[in-house]
């Protein structure tokens, strides 16, 4: 099986870090024109120079730009500039995400919201913009970075849960809507991958690796793992595969 993507353009969301750093330079290296939406803060910024970087140095394009996921205007920008950059959109993987490990007690309404509009609204306003381009062209790939959290409801808070499992509901809607126009529609569901966010959830070392006794191929997942599983459900090789919450968690969730 020989994946590539020569020719073909690659939207990323929250693209410069973690899993969607993986996800933009494995597409990288297989052919695709990669588009880098990040935040502008400082590990954002140092993360994209990171993984742009990696990707030039092995002869791959890849261009970027700021872009709030929230903003819904922000997101029309970022389908805008990718198409006057690159002239096509064949693929949009919403990796852009974000939780912070707070009891229900102690979440503030600001905190939901913001939680809400990240992992969920700024999922949906990147499809609409994207939505556009793909049913012009009568084919597109739709892939959202979801988390096993919205089954199990781990991931450090309700508001993460519940904006993922929100993700999850929108995958199955879209996909029935969307399939007619030649789109799939698909999510990859991580659980326990070692990112700066798991480090974050769980900054002791010792800690951290107790989470692996829960996990039966008996390690963390890595970012690789994820992108991986992406890349299959963008190719060619993934036509019929649509509206599916696809978990990739070692054995864990269903432990």
């Amino acid at each position: 099986m020989n994946i590539e993507f020569k020719g073909k353009t690659v939207i990323v969301t929250g693209g410069s870090r973690g899993i969607g750093a993986s996800i933009s330079a494995l597409f990288a290296s297989c052919g695709a024109n990669v588009m880098i939406g990040y935040l502008p803060v400082d590990k954002d910024i140092e993360g994209l120079r990171q993984v742009e970087h990696e990707i030039r140095e092995k002869g791959g394009v890849v261009d970027s730009i700021a872009a709030d996921v929230t903003s819904p205007e922000a997101m029309e920008e970022l389908v805008a500039k990718t198409l006057d950059r690159f002239g096509g959109l064949e693929i949009l993987v919403n990796s852009a995400g974000f939780t912070k490990p707070v009891k229900v007690q102690n979440l503030s309404t600001d905190l939901w919201k913001s939680g809400i509009d990240v992992n969920l609204n700024g999922a949906y306003y990147i499809t609409k913009a994207a939505c556009k381009q793909m049913t012009m062209q009568g084919s597109g790939r739709i892939i959202y970075i979801g988390s096993a959290g919205s089954i199990t409801g781990g991931g450090g808070s309700a508001a993460y849960s519940a904006a993922k499992a929100g993700i999850n509901g929108l995958v199955r809607a879209l996909s029935k809507e969307l399939a007619p126009q030649g789109i799939t529609v698909n999510a990859v569901l991580p659980a326990l991958i070692e990112t700066d966010l798991l480090k974050e959830r769980e900054p002791d070392p010792e800690k951290r690796n107790k989470y692996i006794k829960r996990i039966p191929v008996g390690r963390f997942g890595t970012p690789l793992d994820v992108a991986y599983t992406v890349l299959f459900l963008a190719s060619e090789y993934a036509g019929f595969i649509t509206g599916q919450n696809i978990i990739v968690d070692g054995g864990s969730t269903y432990k």
